[in-house]
């Protein structure tokens, strides 16, 4: 009686332990593998799936670093972060590819300008170093997106486009 009673425990520990890692393993199927990830945003509607939440999690706690304690600075940051939550990352695909939508979106959830942002548009999509960002952006393949993001920001890139803003 006892061991029967023991085998029934370890069973059911085994299938608990089976049912999380599946479901841990198509998670992270979703995560890195963004075709996956990219047809259950399509199926549904082209609303945000976990692994787009993720990411503009990451983006949010990143943007939320810049803030000084300027109350002026800060709430602008904290506008972005909101926007960017709002934002579909389908909306933001599409932008990756197409220099007007581009310009629209970062008008629509930034604190650039109209002008500022069309002028950065057109620097992401005639300069060839933003390239391959733009294009992981658009497959919705993150981890490509930060890698190029890393390499943009380790070389510069990005202070250029930061600073060609204020000239």
């Amino acid at each position: 009686m006892r061991q029967a009673r023991h085998m029934k425990k370890s069973h059911k520990k085994r299938i608990w332990i089976i049912v999380v890692s599946v479901i841990a393993l198509i998670a992270i199927g979703i995560i890195f593998f963004f075709p996956i990830n990219n047809t259950v945003r399509d199926i549904s509607g082209g609303n945000d799936t976990a692994s787009d939440k993720l990411v503009k999690d990451e983006l949010a706690k990143r943007i939320e670093a810049t803030k000084t304690g300027d109350p002026k600075h800060d709430g602008k940051v904290n506008k972005a972060v909101d926007d960017l939550k709002k934002t579909r990352m389908s909306d933001i695909m599409k932008a990756a590819e197409n220099q007007n939508k581009a310009a629209t979106e970062l008008h629509n959830n930034t604190s650039l300008s109209s002008s500022e942002s069309k002028k950065v548009a057109k620097e992401i999509f005639s300069n060839s170093k933003y390239d391959k960002l733009r294009q992981s952006v658009n497959d919705g393949d993150w981890y490509s997106a930060y890698s190029q993001y890393k390499n943009l920001s380790n070389n510069g890139s990005i202070d250029e486009l930061k600073n060609s803003l204020s000239q």
